[in-house]
Formats: structure tokens, sequence, C-alpha cells
């Protein structure tokens, strides 16, 4: 159990600090989840994965110390509206409308990349519960889609859609602070940009390069897209988590006497 404090800890914590509403909260959820993880050792059988038997644990917590607020139904907005396809969507100008629209690597604009950090938990904070959860999962604590559908005791395929409208939720939230440039109209039909959106969720989830080269996109699913990136790495610049130092004295000392 130890060895499980030691390797994984500070990644629950990370997770803690982006699914709980305080960084006390998260604390406690790292705490209630070793003491969770060391009454329930001597029956873990190793039919999974220790870490993700430790994340599924994390996540039963969460669920038991916010059940009102995570169980709380939703509202589940079409893809063509987080994309902003559907009519009336707004359309927003920030400074940063220069930055977005210039051809240069989006990775290797430091000044964007920042501000977007700046604000990326706030963003965060604002996608529905249930998607929040499946993104920080995959985009954060750099799960795999069947790791994620292990942890949280649902089906890849369920996994899989939470993870892209998290994903797409997160990209409204920072778009309507004003971050991103405005997208240009589709010059193709909107079944098309839906559909090579598809595919380019489906390559982020695997890591890897977009299939389809930017000359054969339209300019509003290549400034979208170069905007999900810039997003899926910012997410990726969380990963690293610390806990506070009392909490893992706090920890070890649980993990000694047990």
């Amino acid at each position: 159990m130890a060895a499980l404090l030691d390797a994984y800890g500070d990644r629950v914590y990370a997770l803690g600090l982006r699914i709980c509403p305080t960084g006390a909260e998260a604390e406690d959820l790292v705490q209630e989840t070793m003491l969770a993880a060391l009454r329930s050792w001597p029956r873990f059988k190793g039919d999974a994965h220790a870490y993700t038997w430790l994340f599924r644990i994390a996540m039963r917590t969460c669920r038991r110390m916010h059940r009102k607020r995570v169980g709380e139904p939703e509202q589940l907005i079409p893809l063509a509206e987080l994309m902003g396809l559907s009519e009336g969507s707004a359309l927003r100008t920030s400074a940063l409308t220069e930055a977005m629209s210039s051809e240069a690597d989006i990775s290797q604009d430091k000044a964007l990349q920042e501000e977007v950090r700046r604000r990326l938990d706030a963003a965060i904070e604002r996608i529905p519960p249930v998607h929040r959860v499946a993104l920080v999962l995959k985009d954060i604590a750099d799960f795999s889609l069947d790791e994620i559908a292990e942890i949280l005791e649902i089906q890849p395929a369920t996994a899989k859609t939470r993870v892209h409208r998290g994903r797409l939720h997160l990209r409204r939230a920072l778009d309507e602070e004003g971050l991103f440039a405005p997208l240009p109209s589709p010059t193709v039909p909107r079944q098309v940009c839906l559909d090579l959106l598809k595919a380019k969720l489906d390559a982020m989830d695997r890591g890897a390069d977009f299939p389809f080269p930017h000359g054969e996109l339209c300019d509003r699913c290549v400034a979208l897209f170069r905007s999900m990136d810039l997003t899926k790495e910012a997410c990726a610049s969380l990963r690293d988590g610390t806990m506070p130092a009392t909490l893992r004295e706090r920890l070890g000392s649980l993990v000694e006497e047990a």
C-alpha cells in the first residue's frame, strides 16, 4: 500500500483538485480513498491493475462525498451547438484573436498557452460533472478509455462519449471567455464538419496525428481543431500535481499503522 501511495498519491490528489470544489475537499478525497483502499486491500484479488482499482475507489469516494451534486440530471447539449454550428451561435473575439489566426504552431505560442492554462481550472469547473470527470481522467490523468471505463464502472463506449463531450464543453467554456478567435463560417455541409470532428476526437483519444492534412479541411475545422489541440496540451500540463507535505505525512502515518 505504501508503494501505491508513493506511485499514485499525487495523481489522486491532482484528480481531486479538478473534481472537488476546494483544495480542502481534494485532500479529504485522497485521505478517504487511501483509508478505503487500506480496508479493501486484503480483498484485492489482482483481477485489475492496482492503479485502476485505486482510482475506482477514488471515484466511488467522490460520488459518496458529492452524491447530490454529481447525481444531478444534466441537459445534453447537441454537438452542433458545442461546435458553434447551430443557428444563432455566438462568435466571440478577444485580444488573442491575432495569435490564434496566425499559421504559427500553437504549441510554440507560449503566451497563448500560458493564458489558456491560467484560465483552465475555472473552465473545467464549468463542465457538467459527469463529463468533467471523464475528461480529467483522460486528458489530465492520462488513462486510456478502457481504464476510464473500468474506473467509472461503465462501458468503454460510454467513457468515450463522456470524454468527447468533456473536451467540447471545455473548449466552449474557454471560448466563452473570449480566448479563441471567432470561427470562420463553414464552407462545407455541416455533417462533413461533424464527421471530421469525430475523426479528430478519435485521433486525440489515441494520441495520434489527425489523418487529414490542413489543406483538405475548411478554415473553420482548422481553427477549431487547433484550439482543441491547444486545450489538450494545457490539460496535459496539469498532469503532475504534488500533494501537500502535511497530507503526505498524514497518509504515510496511516499506512504505517495499518
